[in-house]
């Protein structure tokens, strides 16, 4: 555990900058057909071929007037050359908090990859550290699980839990994520448990850690424990700092506790407010040094 205590002295000589809390993300709407997520191009030298695409994105549809019942549809995808890893999501949704259907596992409601949105091929490859072992197996052998989830919140709580089931996978799996909002941090844990088909316990996952906000940044910590995914355990960090209206730094790294499978980076960003941003990332780590520019918007 010593050599996590770099990037937590890090984070907490950071945390003084803090001044305001960050606008949450928020679903829009249009005649009723609501949308929310985040796309994403760009390319890096860390693989061939000419770039990776990346969507998380979900669309809802009310399927009718008289009753809160809509369709949800949606994906976690990264396009590559050659090949298209990807979840696809398709379920009911009963007042938008219970659902039916090939649904998102509550373990990725909270605490992404510190990746995503500087440098996506590393939030690819390295998948395992932060996804559920429902989401890792969907990507990596086409086992795409149905289930059912529930959602809601009570104070600064938010909740979600899901079951799942993959016949092709042979596997079951319920999980289950929390969130507490504060006025200027967000405390966030998750546990996903893994059965095989026959009932018999496979392995459980967790993840656990918290986000400092404020204006047009933030800092974060987070200890993953990806038992189901067979990766060792690992500190995530990451700290966000404006440095001017349009234009802000990010340092960000998963470190392994062996040391085996180390990634970290530093990025440089400039937005274009309602039109995304673009992104310059150097990485290095376990794998090799990499170079990465991205467009990415959210919405």
């Amino acid at each position: 555990m010593q050599r996590f205590l770099g990037p937590s002295v890090a984070l907490s000589l950071a945390a003084p900058l803090a001044t305001q809390a960050a606008e949450p993300e928020q679903t829009s709407s249009l005649g009723g057909f609501s949308y929310h997520g985040t796309l994403s191009i760009g390319t890096t030298d860390m693989k061939p071929g000419p770039g990776i695409g990346f969507a998380d994105v979900t669309f809802g549809v009310p399927l009718t007037s008289r009753a809160p019942l809509t369709f949800e549809f949606g994906t976690y995808l990264f396009s590559l050359d050659g090949k298209r890893p990807h979840e696809t999501y398709a379920a009911f949704a009963w007042d938008g908090r219970y659902k039916l259907g090939a649904l998102r596992p509550a373990y990725d409601a909270v605490l992404p990859s510190v990746f995503e949105d500087t440098a996506p091929f590393l939030a690819y490859s390295r998948a395992e550290y932060t996804r559920a072992y429902n989401t890792v197996e969907a990507m990596r052998r086409t086992a795409v699980p149905w289930g059912l989830s529930a959602e809601g919140s009570a104070g600064g709580f938010d909740w979600i839990v899901s079951l799942h089931d993959a016949s092709k996978g042979d596997f079951r799996s319920a999980s289950a994520a929390l969130t507490w909002n504060g006025d200027s941090y967000r405390l966030m844990a998750a546990v996903e448990s893994v059965w095989t088909s026959e009932n018999d316990h496979v392995a459980t996952s967790s993840k656990f850690g918290g986000t400092y906000l404020f204006d047009r940044g933030e800092v974060g910590l987070a200890y993953l424990h990806p038992e189901a995914n067979e990766r060792p355990d690992a500190v995530a960090w990451h700290m966000r700092v404006p440095l001017a209206d349009r234009i802000g730094m990010e340092a960000m790294g998963e470190f392994t506790e062996d040391a085996t499978d180390d990634a970290y980076g530093l990025a440089v960003d400039y937005s274009f407010r309602e039109f995304g941003k673009v992104t310059i990332a150097a990485t290095d780590g376990a794998l090799h040094p990499g170079l990465h520019a991205t467009y990415s918007l959210k919405f």
